[in-house]
């Protein structure tokens, strides 16, 4: 019959896809998308279409502490990670989970877009908030923002509770205290930009100290241009480079590597390790990379306090001397 039917429609004038045609008697076929079992009287899913689903789906897992919010994904583990200021502490624990909920989507929306994502957390409040919204002003505004990001992004966001013993990663995460989220002032920045500027990167920032869009951090934070700037080349960039002290030596070693320019600020310790990779011992002159510099003694506003307020960082005046150095490798 089936061999019938394929003359007659070849004389009828139709041309058959060969390719999408099956021409045999079948009691399973694929077709709509399906797998449509007449023996059994039933529809399957292919399993082709399984494995895409898979890639559509993510799992996150968050939580906030007094000092830090964080999350990450499940599987390829991209772990979110922010301080949180000196207002945003005093917040309820409802307020900061519901935050940290919204930085970490910000934080992730180009690699979720698209997607359905499951949140968990074990704040109770949070799920409750962002499928209905909350009364108090401040929460319902986070739960806003929330919703639009998930809208612009096309992401589908389900989030659910979980015991507190089930969330432990993402606590552990939350209890990183950062050490290093100083920064230098604006006014300062303002300066050196318009004398050895216009710089166009910031390597060692995050969301709150950053003086440029682009800027690299240590761990997903909202807007970054990439996290670890050691994993990028940084040749195409007039760089603001202020590193942490214990990096100093090797943010000098990636300018080198990637024939690099741009100014670097660092305290002047001669006692440091990174000393003999600025100055000369024997001569007690700069290195050659070094074209120009600006040196300020004891400075009252040179830094701005970050989230450690014990730190030397944050102390006024700065109980050494600061080197601005202006570093071309190119």
């Amino acid at each position: 019959m089936a061999n019938q039917i394929r003359a007659d429609l070849k004389k009828s004038g139709f041309v058959a896809n060969e390719i999408k045609s099956v021409w045999t008697p079948q009691q399973s076929i694929e077709w709509l998308g399906f797998i449509w079992n007449l023996y059994n009287s039933t529809l399957e899913i292919p399993n082709k279409k399984f494995q895409g689903l898979k890639l559509c789906i993510s799992a996150l897992l968050e939580d906030a502490s007094e000092y830090a919010g964080a999350g990450f994904t499940v599987g390829d583990n991209h772990i979110v990670h922010f301080m949180w200021d000196k207002e945003d502490r005093i917040k309820s624990s409802t307020w900061r989970e519901l935050k940290a909920v919204k930085n970490i989507l910000e934080s992730l929306q180009l690699m979720l877009c698209g997607k359905l994502i499951k949140l968990y957390t074990d704040n109770q409040n949070v799920v409750k908030i962002v499928q209905k919204g909350s009364m108090k002003l401040d929460l319902q505004v986070i739960a806003l923002d929330i919703f639009h990001i998930c809208l612009n992004n096309n992401i589908v966001l389900e989030v659910e509770w979980i015991p507190r013993n089930e969330n432990t990663c993402a606590d552990a995460l939350s209890k990183i205290f950062d050490f290093d989220d100083w920064g230098v002032s604006q006014n300062i920045f303002n300066f050196f930009n318009s004398l050895w500027g216009p710089f166009t990167c910031d390597t060692f920032a995050d969301d709150r100290n950053k003086k440029l869009a682009v800027f690299f951090s240590n761990f997903f934070t909202p807007g970054t241009s990439g996290v670890d700037a050691f994993a990028y080349h940084w040749s195409k960039f007039n760089n603001w480079v202020v590193p942490p002290v214990n990096l100093i030596t090797r943010a000098i070693n990636h300018m080198q590597m990637c024939k690099a320019k741009g100014v670097l600020v660092v305290p002047k310790w001669k006692s440091a390790i990174f000393w003999p990779r600025i100055v000369d011992r024997f001569t007690d002159t700069y290195q050659k990379f070094v074209k120009d510099f600006r040196e300020y003694k004891n400075p009252k506003t040179f830094f701005v306090a970050g989230s450690h307020d014990n730190s030397i960082f944050a102390k006024q005046p700065f109980n050494s001397h600061v080197l601005v150095l202006l570093v071309d490798f190119s």
